[in-house]
């Protein structure tokens, strides 16, 4: 049996996503884990469901731990606060508006006994071998938004069962879901930032992954390693597993109201960090096949 994940996510309120994302997590992980979550202040009654989790899941092979803090804070901070709270060498640091099939986990594992410096994302609509199957993607997920809305207004549906009709919708059957990227290639350079999996080894080589000075904090991780790598040819891309796929709500979750960053005032751009030639040169996106 593989040894158990830390699974790292920050919320801050989304208590119908949290709900779909607990179910997503619990049926469809095959590994043992344990769920760090990072409420940044909610106050939609995730907090409640949560705390409840973790008191019924303490010591359990699917075990939730519980942190609070009281303000809103950053990606980065919340991802630190996370990785001084795991127990386990296998750290994904996942969104709470996602959505995983059956044994998502287990291409990231396979990876990580090859090279454990490896820094791994699976494929979704941000992420697809071609500028132009991404955009596909993305349209049509647009298009069964606006969809669901009106069958959720005229059938009286609440919002988790308008997430879960949307999914089914987007992928159809879901017990036995197919991927839509295409798998010619097993893996391409890249990131995504809903989902990331990397070893603890890595903190040997980039020192402490996650800036606090950058809320764009993938950004600067794949650039951070793309750097390393110039100096060390022998040091991996980052990757995106074309043969995982894992579904992101990100058009959903960009149009809710947060509460505002506690630390805002301190973040710089990517742009502030790393000058614009670098960033060019090295970020994957920049660097996607249209066709």
């Amino acid at each position: 049996m593989d040894s158990p994940l830390s699974i790292i996510t920050a919320i801050h309120n989304g208590l119908p996503m949290n709900r779909l994302f607990w179910k997503a997590l619990t049926e469809n992980t095959q590994t043992p884990f344990e769920l760090i979550i990072i409420d940044n202040h909610s106050t939609d009654g995730s907090e409640e469901f949560f705390r409840s989790l973790a008191e019924e899941t303490q010591g359990q092979k699917q075990e939730v731990i519980y942190l609070r803090n009281s303000k809103n804070q950053s990606y980065p901070r919340s991802q630190i606060q996370g990785m001084e709270a795991a127990r386990y060498e296998v750290l994904c640091f996942l969104n709470n508006d996602i959505w995983m099939p059956k044994g998502w986990e287990k291409p990231f594992l396979e990876a990580l006994k090859e090279d454990p410096r490896l820094i791994l994302s699976p494929s979704g609509q941000e992420a697809q071998p071609t500028q132009r199957a991404s955009t596909q993607l993305k349209r049509r997920w647009k298009h069964i938004l606006g969809l669901s809305k009106i069958w959720a207004f005229f059938m009286s549906k609440t919002e988790e069962e308008r997430l879960w009709k949307s999914l089914v919708w987007m992928y159809g059957d879901l017990n036995n879901f197919v991927s839509p990227t295409p798998t010619a290639q097993e893996w391409m350079p890249g990131i995504k930032g809903d989902s990331v999996i990397f070893h603890r080894e890595v903190c040997k080589f980039l020192g402490g992954p996650w800036d606090l000075r950058i809320q764009a904090a993938d950004w600067h991780l794949y650039l951070l390693a793309a750097s390393y790598r110039e100096k060390d040819p022998s040091f991996p891309l980052p990757r995106v597993l074309l043969n995982s796929y894992i579904h992101h709500f990100g058009r959903y979750s960009a149009r809710q109201t947060y509460e505002p960053l506690e630390d805002k005032a301190s973040f710089k751009t990517i742009e502030e960090i790393w000058d614009p030639e670098t960033v060019k040169r090295l970020w994957w996106g920049f660097h996607l096949p249209q066709e």
